[in-house]
């Protein structure tokens, strides 16, 4: 018996099965656990996601087209609309919307108890966009300021009230001039310590692109405020003609909906100071000035200065690529921007169905902006399209969210199952592994197992081994014999596919020359054209002499391959028989203007069989002179080494394929460019038996004017 092989042992075994069933078991509980809050968290989002087009029009959108005097107020001041949009846009995607774990909102007194889940919040990722009546993007997500500003007119008559509304598209995270809030304000929605930007630049619309920006923070307007001294004196309490009463709250559109809780005197000034339009024509104010490009301005273009007060900044950072439908896209905006729109009966609609699987659910809203002041809903009517529809995908993964949930309940199951993984392990290796390895070793060393009443009821026979291992000597015999029939099979069949392709290669060139004769026979028979018998006879026996040299050369390369061949040991000039063999070229090569070059040594002397070789040497000059375009070159070069003798002929034509130079030797093999020079196919296949059989080989590779072919054969 040979070497045996390395058993594992048993507790090894045992730990191994027993850990696959416990951490089988421990994923399949918390795969049910993982999929039941992955379901809890889709229908949290997809609670979130249908209403949330609403909410954005809950800030100050919804009721736009209000008759109310405010909205009518703010419909007039320039830039209002986009400013809204704008401040919606960014209250909805700056407080992002998020989902917390599961939790008891129905019932109080549950909701103090210690729970499984990890508590945390997780953001959705989430895209806005705004249409108009058209359905062209008016409004979307992405990176701005808003803010209202003062004309410079204005501000220059010191009134230091806005009156208007711009904003400025900052998307092109490459612009300097805009680094300052991507890197001092980076995550701030509002840019808490600006009074006042100063800006000079080219207005489109409510939309300012800035050649100049001038910073004044609230330090530099109360240093200024402070350098100037306060208007009147605030120690005696003002009369109330002259200052309104200290804590009214104020909330401007300015402002952005901010309250402002401030006392204003008669003067416009606050807190009885100067405002910062008196403080600046004063020449108090000191701007810090970020950029100014207005030299380079086009006088094409009207340039404007405005004051921004208070300005707000959104920065859209979505989450990555989303894919929906099959469809890859950038970011969740992307997808939302190119899926869905369209128009049907004068109404604007958004159409896409809700991605609703538990690996990255979207879910989609829109919210129409009617405007109703004119509408009569009981004059049979039309109902009227919506100025502007508000358009959002939410987008998040249930199964993500669900495992970040549950990384407490993770912990805390995988902790205590391989606990009492550890825990059973160990019962087993005291209680029967190592008492059977006692029993064991008793065995192997001739002792007798002490048998008491906690011994095993049972041990590991040997005597199994060894029958596995005779069974394992017969297998091996066994899988041998399979080996050497399974090989005998395979060079049977390969044998036969041989047959059967010779078979075809042969019926298929028969075929031509078969079919030649037959119809230039049935010719003569019929005494068609009897003016060119003689043509047709000739044209027959010309064709009986092609296939006759076509069956002698298939038969000679049947013996060649079944080594029925005797070669005869001659000892022969091989430079003068290649001569030879190229002076029956001679007629052809000059008919061709084939300039033909000899490089070899010195003569010598080899020893093989001449006639056999002859035949290679043929092969391979006529192939030369046959393929070489006119007035091209052929270099017949040998070269003698102690391992053996190389003949090589190089020719001038085009170079062949990759699959070419692979099948070149091949059976009736012949490239497109050779079917019409009526050879067989042959020659190649006979000349490389005959080297082999000489226990040489036959090579052919691609040159830089052509092709070479060559042998090699051992020198005697």
């Amino acid at each position: 018996m040979g070497m045996k092989k390395k058993q594992i042992h048993s507790a090894t075994a045992v730990g191994v099965l027993l850990g696959v069933f416990i951490f089988a078991f421990w994923l399949l509980c918390m795969s049910i656990l993982t999929l039941g809050t992955a379901q809890y968290e889709m229908s949290s989002l997809c609670d979130s996601g249908i209403d949330y087009a609403k909410c954005i029009a809950m800030v100050w959108l919804e009721n736009w087209y209000s008759s109310d005097e405010e909205y009518e107020n703010l419909r007039r001041t320039s830039g209002a609309l986009e400013y809204y949009m704008n401040s919606a846009i960014a209250h909805r995607s700056y407080t992002k919307l998020f989902t917390s774990p599961p939790i008891f909102d129905n019932h109080p007194p549950a909701e103090d108890t210690s729970g499984v889940f990890y508590d945390t919040n997780i953001t959705y990722d989430t895209a806005i966009v705004i249409l108009d009546k058209s359905g062209n993007i008016f409004r979307e997500s992405g990176d701005f300021i808003y803010f209202g500003y003062i004309p410079q007119d204005q501000w220059e008559s010191g009134k230091d009230e806005t009156s208007a509304f711009g904003w400025i598209d900052i998307d092109d995270d490459t612009d300097p001039r805009y680094d300052i809030f991507r890197s001092l304000y980076t995550g701030t929605s509002e840019l808490y310590d600006l009074h006042t930007v100063r800006i000079t630049g080219y207005m489109d619309g409510s939309r300012i692109e800035p050649l100049s920006m001038a910073f004044l923070t609230d330090e530099m307007y109360y240093h200024a405020r402070d350098a100037a001294g306060p208007i009147r004196d605030l120690l005696h309490e003002p009369e109330e003609s002259e200052m309104t009463i200290s804590g009214d709250e104020k909330t401007s559109a300015a402002s952005g909906g901010k309250n402002t809780t401030a006392a204003f005197g008669s003067d416009g000034s606050i807190d009885g100071h100067y405002s910062a339009s008196e403080l600046d024509a004063m020449g108090l104010l000191e701007w810090d000035v970020r950029f100014d490009n207005t030299k380079h301005a086009d006088a094409a273009q009207e340039c404007v200065t405005i004051y921004a007060r208070c300005p707000n900044m959104m920065i859209y950072e979505p989450d990555g690529p989303v894919r929906y439908q099959s469809e890859t896209y950038e970011n969740l905006l992307g997808s939302l921007k190119t899926t869905g729109y369209y128009q049907e009966s004068g109404s604007t609609f958004y159409s896409s169905d809700p991605q609703l699987n538990l690996w990255s659910a979207i879910v989609f809203d829109s919210y129409g902006i009617y405007d109703l002041r004119s509408y009569d809903p009981a004059g049979g009517n039309p109902d009227p399209d919506p100025e502007y529809t508000i358009v959002t995908a939410v987008q998040a993964s249930p199964l993500k969210m669900a495992m970040t949930y549950l990384r407490n309940a993770y912990l805390i199951t995988f902790a205590a199952a391989l606990a009492g993984f550890l825990y059973i392990r160990r019962r087993v290796r005291k209680l029967l592994i190592m008492p059977l390895q006692i029993i064991n070793e008793g065995i192997a060393a001739n002792w007798a197992p002490v048998v008491n009443e906690n011994a095993p009821t049972w041990k590991e026979p040997r005597e199994l081994w060894e029958h596995y291992f005779r069974t394992q000597d017969i297998l091996r015999k066994n899988r041998n014999e399979i080996k050497r029939l399974n090989t005998a099979l395979a060079y049977a069949e390969t044998a036969e596919q041989n047959r059967r392709r010779m078979t075809s290669d042969i019926a298929h060139e028969l075929k031509t020359p078969l079919a030649v004769i037959h119809s230039y026979a049935e010719g003569l028979k019929e005494h068609i054209a009897e003016e060119k018998r003689d043509k047709y006879i000739d044209v027959i026996l010309s064709e009986v002499t092609r296939t006759d040299r076509m069956v002698l050369e298939m038969l000679d390369l049947s013996r060649l391959e079944a080594g029925k061949v005797k070669l005869s040991r001659d000892d022969f000039s091989l430079l003068a028989l290649t001569r030879a063999v190229f002076e029956k070229q001679e007629m052809a090569a000059q008919a061709k203007e084939l300039n033909i070059r000899f490089d070899f040594p010195d003569d010598f002397t080899v020893t093989a069989d001449e006639g056999r070789i002859a035949q290679v040497i043929e092969n391979f000059a006529t192939n030369a002179v046959k393929y070489t375009p006119a007035g091209g070159n052929i270099l017949v070069k040998i070269k003698t080494a102690p391992s053996g003798v190389t003949f090589r002929v190089e020719n001038d034509c085009e170079p062949l394929s990759d699959e070419a130079l692979n099948k070149v030797w091949d059976t009736f093999y012949r490239t497109d460019e050779a079917r019409g020079g009526g050879g067989t196919g042959l020659g190649l296949a006979i000349a490389k038996n005959i080297v082999e059989l000489h226990g040489g080989k036959c090579s052919v590779y691609n040159t830089k004017t052509g092709v070479a072919f060559g042998f090699t054969v051992q020198q005697r």
